[in-house]
């Protein structure tokens, strides 16, 4: 029978995100929340399983997620200990995480904050250097030109 990360977290008192610190702790997960992948040793314990949406073209979704065979309780140092510490490291990784996102937000906002600053003649300078004004400048263009076919039609079929 396979497990799902929460499903093997459940058997032994422990979240979702607590098992897969304890899963990469213990060598069988590697990378990062969202981004995990087995490592050799947890090949021989895992599955990976997907599911989409049911749409197709621009509009589809899909997800995959990995199933532990239920042996892999036995490998995992699940001691009372051990969870303390894996409730730490985990309350940790998302403090770094938090601090991460607003470290980030904060760069942003300032960004933006220091734009409404600058006068406008030196925000169109750098539209016109940057790509998305020259994507902007396209798209006006192309907007233009329809206008003027749409035009030059009507007042072909006036005549």
């Amino acid at each position: 029978m396979t497990l799902s990360a929460k499903r093997l977290g459940e058997r032994c008192g422990l979240t979702a995100e607590e098992m897969n610190i304890l899963l990469k702790e213990e060598g069988f997960l590697s990378g990062e929340p969202g981004n995990y992948y087995p490592t050799e040793k947890g090949k021989l314990f895992v599955v990976e399983k997907g599911d989409d949406n049911g749409y197709g073209g621009y509009a589809f979704r899909g997800w995959s997620w990995f199933e532990w065979d239920e042996r892999i309780l036995e490998e995992l140092d699940t001691s009372v200990e051990n969870k303390r510490y894996i409730r730490e490291k985990t309350s940790e990784e998302r403090r770094r995480r938090r601090a991460e996102k607003a470290a980030e937000s904060e760069a942003y906002w300032k960004k933006v904050n220091s734009r409404k600053e600058q006068p406008a003649e030196d925000i169109s300078n750098e539209l016109k250097d940057s790509t998305t004004g020259k994507l902007v400048i396209s798209a006006l263009a192309l907007v233009g030109y329809g206008i003027y076919k749409v035009i030059t039609h009507i007042t072909k079929n006036d005549d």
